[in-house]
C-alpha cells in the first residue's frame, strides 16, 4: 500500500501543476494550442512514471525541453506576419514649397523643352508674313518661346509654391493606388479639382485654380498680338485659363503612367 501512495502522489502533483499552469496562462491571456497542451501533459506524466533502470534524470528534462521548443516552432510558423503599414507623408513647409516651384520651374530641362515645343506649335498655326524670311521666323519663335517660358514659370511659382503655402495644400502630384488603367486615368484627371492639404484630406484644388488665373492675367503684360490672333485682353486671358488645365491633365498623365516610360 506504501508503495501504490508513492506511484500515486507523482500523479496527483502533475495533475496540480496543470491545474495551476492552465489557470496561471488564462490569467496572462496566453494562446496555448492543443498540441502544446498535449505535450505538457505528457510531460507532467511521464515524469510521475517509474523511470527504467539506468535513465538519468537529465536525460528526461532534456526531451521534455525539446519536445516544448518542437511545439513552439511550429506555432510561430503557423502565426502570419504583420503586414507593414506604408510610412506617413512629411508635409511640406511653406518655404521648401516655394523653393520646390523654383527648381521645377527655372532647374528642370523640360520646362524649357516644352515652352520650345508650345511656341513652335502656336506659330506654325498663325498665318506666315510675306516679308518675312527664316531668320524672322527664328527670331518670332525665340520671342513666342520666352513669352511661353513666362507664363509657365508664373503658374509654377504661385500654383506650386506661393498658394499651397497660403492654402497649406500639398503641391505634390499623389499616384493612384488602383492598377487599371481607367481608374488611373481618372485619378490623374481628377487632380486637378482636388488635393491633399497638409492634413492629407482631400480638398478642391484651389492652389491650382488661383495659380492659372494669375499665371493667365499677369500673362498680359508679356504677350503681344499678331494679325488675326488677339493675345491681350479678357477673351485670351480665360482662353490661357482654360488651355492650363488641358496642359495639367497631360502632365499628370505622365506622371501616373512615368513607370512605362
Amino acid at each position: 500500500m506504501f508503495k501504490a501512495c508513492i506511484r500515486l502522489s507523482p500523479a496527483l502533483l502533475a495533475a496540480a501543476l496543470l491545474l495551476s499552469a492552465a489557470a496561471s496562462a488564462r490569467a496572462q491571456g496566453s494562446t496555448t494550442t492543443t498540441k502544446e497542451a498535449r505535450v505538457l501533459v505528457g510531460t507532467l506524466f511521464s515524469a510521475g512514471a517509474p523511470q527504467k533502470s539506468g535513465e538519468p534524470e537529465k536525460a528526461v528534462e532534456q526531451k521534455t525541453r525539446e519536445q516544448v521548443a518542437r511545439a513552439d516552432g511550429a506555432q510561430q510558423q503557423t502565426t502570419p506576419e504583420p503586414s507593414p503599414q506604408p510610412s506617413p507623408v512629411t508635409p511640406l513647409t511653406g518655404e521648401q514649397k516655394v523653393k520646390r516651384s523654383l527648381r521645377g520651374a527655372f532647374l528642370e530641362p523640360s520646362s524649357y523643352a516644352i515652352a520650345a515645343f508650345n511656341a513652335g506649335i502656336r506659330q506654325i498655326g498663325e498665318d506666315r508674313l510675306s516679308h518675312k524670311d527664316t531668320e524672322d521666323e527664328l527670331a518670332d519663335w525665340g520671342s513666342t518661346t520666352a513669352r511661353v517660358f513666362a507664363t509657365r514659370t508664373t503658374y509654377h511659382f504661385f500654383g506650386n509654391g506661393v498658394y499651397p503655402a497660403l492654402f497649406k495644400q500639398d503641391p505634390r502630384y499623389e499616384r493612384s493606388p488602383n492598377k487599371g488603367v481607367g481608374r488611373r486615368v481618372a485619378h490623374a484627371v481628377s487632380r486637378l479639382f482636388v488635393t491633399r492639404g497638409d492634413n492629407r484630406n482631400l480638398q478642391p484644388n484651389f492652389s491650382r485654380f488661383a495659380g492659372a488665373a494669375t499665371a493667365s492675367a499677369l500673362a498680359n503684360v508679356w504677350e503681344r498680338s499678331t494679325p488675326g490672333h488677339d493675345r491681350i485682353g479678357t477673351d485670351a486671358t480665360l482662353k490661357r485659363f482654360g488651355m492650363s488645365f488641358v496642359s495639367g491633365a497631360i502632365g499628370n498623365l505622365f506622371r501616373e503612367f512615368s513607370d512605362f516610360f
